[in-house]
Order: C-alpha cells, then structure tokens, then sequence
C-alpha cells in the first residue's frame, strides 16, 4: 500500500472515530462536545480535500453529508421541542403567579375581615 493510501485510510479512520463523536453527544445533548467534534472533522476534512478524486474520500463525503442531513433533522427537532419546553413553563409560570397573587388576597381579605 502507498504512503498516500495509509495517509487516506489514517484520515478516514480519524473521521470514522469523530462520526461516533458526534452520534454519541447527539444523543446525550452534549452541544459541546458536538461543535468540538465537528471542528475536528473538519480540520481533517481540510487535509483530505487533496485527495478528493480518491473513491474512497468520496465515499466518505457522502455518507458524512447524509448523516449530516439526519443530524440537522434531529437538532431541528430538538429545537422545536425546547421551544414547545419553553411556552410550557411559561404558561405554568405565569399559573404560579397569579395563583399566588390570588392566595395574597385572601389573606390579605382575611385580615382586614379579622380587624374589623
């Protein structure tokens, strides 16, 4: 095997370990660790672009860009669910609030009632 082929199969097999990565913190929410993931994936991508008429490389780039689409489905879904998270504890926010509010008075009622 020629050096350029260990070099491609070196770059892909560090791209096949950043894959898992970003699954792996996907699924754990770690946004962290998944923008890091994905800024060392692209390093190496930079570096396998000299390449990029190898069948290989190619190969990878279309998984990487389907798996990509699947994950932007995700992040989206994710959003919308935080989103939806968000109105939730809004309105019970607000529930809370003028629940209290209502207790307040009550009391504050009461009081005056017990004074005279």
């Amino acid at each position: 095997m020629s050096d350029t082929n260990l070099e491609i199969e070196e770059y892909l097999k560090q791209i096949l370990k950043i894959e898992e990565s970003l699954d792996e913190s996907l699924k754990k929410g770690d946004f962290d660790i998944f923008s890091k993931s994905l800024e060392k994936r692209y390093e190496i991508l930079k570096k396998l672009e000299q390449f990029k008429d190898n069948p290989s490389v190619k190969n990878m780039a279309d998984k990487i860009l389907k798996k990509d689409k699947e994950r932007s489905q995700i992040i989206t879904n994710k959003i919308e669910s935080l989103k939806e998270n968000q109105l939730t504890v809004q309105s019970s926010k607000k529930a809370m609030k003028n629940g209290y509010l209502k207790v307040e008075e009550s009391i504050a009622r009461h009081r005056i009632n017990k004074s005279g």
